[in-house]
């Protein structure tokens, strides 16, 4: 009977780039009622505890999933899959024992940090958001083991099922606790979160052992006759090795965003705003605008994931030309599905706004004239994000990870500076949105250099490249006159992004940047058709 291999790099950015829109879609809907719930201010809460929260997992995690997936791959391509499970073991030990530690000193130093923040009430949320640090810790080891075997299916399900408990007990604890308090019921939300995060993890075992009992294990002839123990603390540390940089380069943008929920507050008080009114741009700021930033890019961030184990399997192998077709299709992917996102919001970025968050915004206009102006100048990010995601991505299946690491880090020196600078002027909230857009323009720039240099990819990018901003300009000006076309309903921005989609759509046809016939996707798709049979 014929092996079946799970699939390839653009079936697997395809399967993490649908649950990662399913996902964001339910992120969507759980912080559009959860602010009607909580209002702006309760965002300003739950947000203020996310970026800590986020960073201290990116420590404890973020760099793990890729060594595994890198290290898995290589051995897979050896034929050599006792030693995944080792590799998997013996993460699960290692990123175990950070994470038990994380969340204790979290729920230890809780009070503290709130202090630090400004709020001492947040406080009780950390102690319900501590435990999931440990929680992902586990995670991220499956999620790398099943990523190195470019099956992305079990990641992506567990993202959803993880979002499909966080929306449905997150919803349900806030209406519940709301009754006590605004702080209980962000603690009801947040502590969602946890309990989302263990039924993620034990779905992720209940595959890994389903796995293990049905799919046969096989060595290398020199593999077999090797007596290596289970547990190696050799083989932690060169996981340890191969993840710092990565979550080097993953902590820089979260550490900013610390710096922050602890810096924006406090500065926008002392330049004269009230306490609460700051708490509450903040929430407008870093909720509802990046809520619908984030929810594009990971599209991105979707090609990324499978770019990793793709590049490291294929440089292994030698197939320089096959990992530059693969890396050229998705730059060029990444640019034509960010860029029709990234000039949509710019053109409707008051009918999004008033569609999604009508009932927080309906009793405040300045609130929401200030929520549009945000979204239109960081409807950027969407495309910087998403290219130097996938840049990124490359460099560090190409074991160049501190390059990326440099460059996030210059742009982050860029932003807080220009926030210091300019957060306390008639600028206020602004300077945050314009310093993120700074930041990644920076990193997005730095990060296509190096990728160039390095792997070299296809010059004929360029001339890509040069059509696809082409047609980026000719759909913003089709876009921005569509928009002021099309009545000020909110509901009429599904009429708007429909033909939106369709004047792109027949842009890129006729461009004949991505081809379904000899070349592009047609020939990618053939090659993994005919690789999952051996």
């Amino acid at each position: 009977m014929k092996k079946i291999k799970w699939g390839g790099f653009f079936t697997g950015a395809a399967i993490l780039a649908i649950a990662g829109v399913i996902c964001r879609l339910l992120g969507v809907v759980i912080r559009i009622p959860l602010t009607n719930i909580v209002g702006n201010f309760g965002m300003g809460l739950y947000q203020m505890v996310f970026p800590l929260y986020s960073l201290l997992l990116i420590v404890s995690s973020a760099g793990v999933p890729v060594a595994i997936s890198k290290m898995v791959a290589k051995e897979k391509t050896a034929g050599n899959t006792k030693q995944c499970h080792r590799i998997l073991f013996n993460s699960i030990i290692l990123l175990g024992f950070i994470g038990l530690i994380v969340s204790v000193l979290f729920m230890i130093f809780s009070v503290q940090i709130a202090k630090l923040q400004g709020n001492r009430d947040i406080w009780l949320i950390y102690l319900a958001i501590a435990p999931s640090v440990f929680l992902v810790c586990i995670i991220a080891s499956f999620r790398g083991y099943f990523q190195g075997f470019q099956n992305m299916v079990p990641t992506a399900t567990s993202q959803i099922i993880e979002q499909l408990v966080k929306v449905a007990a997150a919803l349900a604890m806030a209406l519940v606790f709301i009754k006590i308090s605004v702080v209980w019921a962000v603690f009801g939300a947040i502590l969602a979160v946890t309990v989302s995060e263990a039924v993620a993890l034990l779905f992720l075992i209940g595959v890994y052992l389903f796995m293990r009992k049905h799919a046969p294990e096989s060595d290398t002839p020199r593999a077999k006759h090797r007596r290596e123990p289970k547990l190696s603390f050799k083989l932690m540390w060169d996981i340890f090795k191969q993840s710092v940089p990565v979550t080097l380069m993953a902590s820089i943008f979260p550490l900013i965003l610390v710096m922050d929920s602890m810096l924006i507050i406090n500065m926008l008080t002392s330049a004269g705003t009230a306490h609460e009114e700051a708490t509450q741009l903040y929430g407008i700021s870093s909720g509802a605008v990046h809520t619908l930033i984030n929810l594009p890019a990971v599209l991105g961030a979707a090609i990324a994931t499978a770019v990793v184990p793709a590049v490291s399997s294929l440089l292994k192998q030698g197939k320089t030309e096959e990992l530059r077709e693969k890396m050229v299709l998705a730059v060029k992917v990444t640019l034509l599905i960010s860029i029709f996102f990234a000039v949509f919001y710019l053109a409707f970025a008051d009918k999004l706004i008033d569609l999604l968050y009508h009932g927080a915004f309906k009793d405040n206009k300045s609130h929401f004239k200030l929520a549009t102006k945000l979204l239109k100048i960081e409807s950027a990010l969407i495309l910087l994000i998403s290219i130097s995601s996938v840049f990124t991505a490359m460099l560090q299946g190409a074991n160049k990870a501190k390059f990326p690491l440099i460059a996030l880090a210059i742009g982050g020196i860029i932003k807080i500076a220009f926030q210091l600078s300019f957060i306390r002027t008639s600028m206020g909230i602004y300077a945050v949105s314009f310093g993120n857009v700074m930041c990644f323009a920076v990193a997005a720039f730095l990060n296509t250099v190096f990728a160039f240099h390095f792997i070299k990819i296809k010059k004929t990018l360029f001339a890509d490249i040069t059509k696809i901003l082409s047609v980026g300009g000719i759909f913003t000006f089709v876009a921005l006159l569509l928009q002021g076309i099309i009545p000020q309903s909110r509901w009429w921005v599904m009429l708007g992004g429909a033909i939106s989609f369709a004047i792109y759509a027949i842009l890129v046809a006729f461009s004949g940047l991505i081809k379904f016939n000899n070349s592009n996707v047609g020939n990618i798709l053939r090659q993994e058709q005919k690789e999952k049979y051996k």
